[in-house]
Order: C-alpha cells, then sequence, then structure tokens
C-alpha cells in the first residue's frame, strides 16, 4: 500500500513509529500524513538514493528499505 500527504489510520501510525526508530521524525505518533510526515520520508528517501518511489511518498520501494531498518516495529 503506498501512503502519501493526506493518509490517515493504522498504517501511518506505523510508519511514524519507524520514522522515529531512525531519527528522521520527531512528531506526534496520530496517524496523519501530514507534511511534517512527508518531509521526514522525503528525508529517509535521500539517504538510500535510488528508491524508484516520488519524493515524500511511502510506496513501496521506501516500505520495504524502512522495514528491513526496522524489524523490530
Amino acid at each position: 500500500m503506498t501512503l502519501s500527504l493526506g493518509a490517515t489510520g493504522h498504517e501511518v501510525k506505523e510508519l511514524q513509529r519507524r520514522l522515529t526508530a531512525v531519527w528522521v521524525y520527531d512528531g506526534p505518533v496520530n496517524g496523519r500524513y501530514d507534511e511534517e510526515v512527508r518531509e521526514a520520508v522525503a528525508r529517509y528517501q535521500t539517504w538510500h538514493y535510488g528508491l524508484s518511489d516520488p519524493e515524500g511518498v511511502y510506496g513501496p520501494a521506501t516500505r520495504r528499505v524502512l522495514e528491513e531498518s526496522t524489524p523490530h516495529i
């Protein structure tokens, strides 16, 4: 599942926890994919050059790499 600006729910909360675990997000874990989450995803993507997802979009490539980096979340 692809998540982007405006998405809400449990999967966004999981994303927020994973981004917190890798030190790119320090906002609330509230299930809202807001601009702060989008910026954190974009920042994480720059650390992993070559991901095929659009900037700031939590798509399959970004999800795979982030889940590998945070297996216990």
